[in-house]
């Protein structure tokens, strides 16, 4: 997840090295606004649209309080196979382009381009893709402290370019082993907050950013789904006005490859899902087809990312239906969570049962009498099924709720609220999944949410958070603008930027700013609640710089980026060990607005770090609110 914008990542994926950048979070409709001088928001206008779509879940991230989830019962997956997936880099890469440094000062090194400003040339240098994300230590207990974390596996924030690097060692996470769908829960051991010590590779989750795909692209997944298919995630939804069904995938959650549209529709639809059927070895499409009167509609394709044949639509019962989502079982048995409208528009909410090849409605296992509720979507933790609900507020945010059964047929408990501390409204979201990474160590549950009106610091169109439960299985879920997740242990852990980034509290300078955002904000400490409060930005021209002096020289291996809606198209990430001569450890010409960049490379001495931007944006200057520096183990 990556990438510069509100809540996931954006660091260069597609770009030619390694340098393993990550993801940003996309938005639906138009996308993280432009410009705009210093205002927190400037993000884009969101779709319309009403309801966040149900079905599986995607990574859970670390919460504060120490209790993790325990794992749950039940594997969902139908193969058992997952893959991982790793993300070797390019051999050498060449840094950027345009020759001759500006300044005079400092001799330039290597090939490649020029630096900008003031500061001594730049050397192209290579950097290395993506490390092997190692680490954490612990156990599998269900400890939930946060744990500082360590490992480097390519972190969160994925931006799309195509930044140079060169070849690095494994780099990005392993998917995990759960196959199939990856829907239900599986089971396994408590899930722990600060990690194992395993070598395995851990991704970094940022939220409050926009999603790009691996060519700077905004990922569009409204009311969507998360699966994985042989090893592979999948992430599914629509484009806005819901007729092009859109799919994405990625082996490590973090970098994102646009598939295309897989199923174009003849009506308005959203809260789309995909099975795996066992029996018929088909992938099954399921759509709220027809706007909010909907029937139930299905497609099939003989592969995850279509292409898919619609085969019709069909009212439940004879009636309409509102927002749903699907759940498979761990028997293969897949149902239907949806909102019925018998006794009139969310009335009333069920649970039906397929016939054996997902195609037809079978049997209905439970009638819900819960008014003025939607986006409904199931998941199933240590043998307990969870059945969860937004408020109908159409796209404004809600509280989510959560009914629980130990079967299908009822009886239901009462509705428990999903507490969510300091927020009432899901942090400014409707629900849509819950997806379980199950590993050697637990289940890590985590929510995926749709943030249909992105306000204040609360950017980006999806969030991404783990969930955790107490002794009698009520979900908590704490707010991280960043954490760690690692799908093969099962584990996930709070970002802990205080003892990791480097560059915290050191001295930042640059070849200029504007009144009171000053370099120095880059690397002072900040929480969700304040981040956009303080940040650096440039005057309107190329090239501009930004540079931390660490001190002394350090190993360093990582460098994130938080930019503002004026943001850097082309840039490059350099280290010095005398701020004259500079080799690039990464380059990108796919920055992205309101993203991060979360880019691993190979470890390196250095005392001074710089993003130097060759391009901007749009027509302001260069803005960023935080410069991480990172030495992953």
């Amino acid at each position: 997840m990556f990438a510069v914008s509100a809540a996931v990542l954006i660091t260069g994926c597609g770009n030619s090295g390694t340098g393993q950048p990550n993801r940003t979070p996309s938005g639906s409709g138009s996308g993280p606004g432009s410009s705009g001088s210093a205002s927190s928001s400037g993000q884009g206008s969101t779709s319309s649209g009403s309801g966040s779509s149900g079905s599986t879940g995607s990574s859970g991230s670390a919460s504060s309080s120490g209790q993790n989830s325990t794992g749950s019962s039940g594997s969902a997956s139908s193969s058992g196979q997952g893959s991982t997936s790793s993300g070797s880099g390019s051999g050498g890469s060449t840094g950027s382009s345009g020759s001759a440094s500006s300044s005079g000062q400092g001799s330039t090194s290597s090939s490649g381009s020029a630096s900008s400003s003031g500061q001594g040339s730049t050397s192209s240098g290579s950097g290395s893709g993506g490390s092997t994300g190692s680490s954490g230590s612990s156990s599998g207990g269900s400890t939930g402290s946060s744990g500082s974390s360590s490992g480097k596996g390519s972190s969160g924030s994925s931006s799309s370019g195509a930044g140079s690097g060169s070849g690095g060692s494994s780099g990005s996470s392993s998917s995990g082993g759960v196959a199939g769908d990856g829907s239900a829960g599986s089971s396994g051991g408590g899930g722990t907050a600060d990690g194992g010590a395993l070598s395995q590779a851990w991704v970094t989750i940022h939220n409050d950013f926009f999603w790009y795909d691996d060519t700077g692209t905004l990922i569009q997944v409204r009311s969507g789904a998360l699966r994985q298919f042989n090893g592979i995630y999948y992430w599914y939804g629509s484009q806005p006005g819901g007729l092009d069904q859109t799919c994405y995938a990625s082996t490590d959650l973090v970098h994102w490859t646009y598939k295309g549209v897989p199923l174009v529709t003849a009506q308005l639809c959203d809260r789309m899902d995909v099975l795996y059927d066992d029996t018929t070895k088909q992938y099954v499409m399921f759509l709220k087809y027809n706007g909010d009167k909907a029937s139930f509609g299905t497609a099939t394709a003989s592969a995850p990312e279509g292409p898919y044949t619609f085969l019709g639509d069909t009212l439940v019962d004879g009636n309409y239906i509102g927002d749903m989502s699907m759940y498979k079982d761990d028997d293969g048995k897949a149902y239907l969570a949806y909102v019925w409208d018998e006794a009139g528009p969310n009335r009333q909410h069920a649970i039906y049962r397929m016939s054996a090849d997902y195609l037809s409605l079978d049997t209905r296992m439970y009638l819900f009498n819960v008014p003025s509720r939607e986006a409904p979507h199931m998941f199933k933790r240590n043998g307990t099924y969870y059945y969860g609900v937004s408020e109908t507020n159409g796209i404004q945010p809600s509280p989510t709720r959560y009914y629980t059964a130990t079967v299908l047929t009822g009886p239901w408990s009462a509705a428990t609220m999903l507490v969510t501390p300091g927020s009432t409204t899901t942090y400014e979201t409707q629900c849509d999944f819950v997806f379980p990474f199950t590993g050697t160590q637990g289940t890590v549950y985590m929510l995926d949410a749709d943030r249909w009106i992105p306000t204040g610091g609360f950017q980006g169109d999806y969030l991404w958070l783990p969930m955790t439960f107490d002794a009698a299985g009520a979900p908590t879920m704490d707010y991280y603008q960043d954490w760690d997740l690692n799908v093969t242990s099962g584990a996930w852990r709070a970002f802990d930027r205080t003892s990791r980034d480097l560059a915290l509290g050191k001295t930042a300078t640059a070849s200029s700013q504007i009144a009171t955002n000053t370099a120095s904000s880059v690397t002072t400490a900040t929480t969700y609640q304040n981040y956009t409060a303080t940040r650096w930005e440039s005057q309107a021209s190329d090239p501009q710089w930004i540079m931390v002096d660490l001190g002394s020289a350090m190993n360093v291996d990582r460098v994130i980026l938080k930019w503002y809606t004026d943001y850097a198209k082309a840039f490059d990430i350099e280290v010095s060990n005398d701020s004259m001569t500079w080799t690039s450890v990464y380059s990108t010409t796919t920055g992205a607005s309101y993203s991060v960049t979360d880019v691993t490379f190979k470890a390196t001495s250095a005392r001074y770090v710089r993003m130097n931007g060759t391009k901007r944006g749009n027509a302001n200057g260069y803005s960023l609110f935080a410069f991480m520096v990172l030495d992953d183990p």
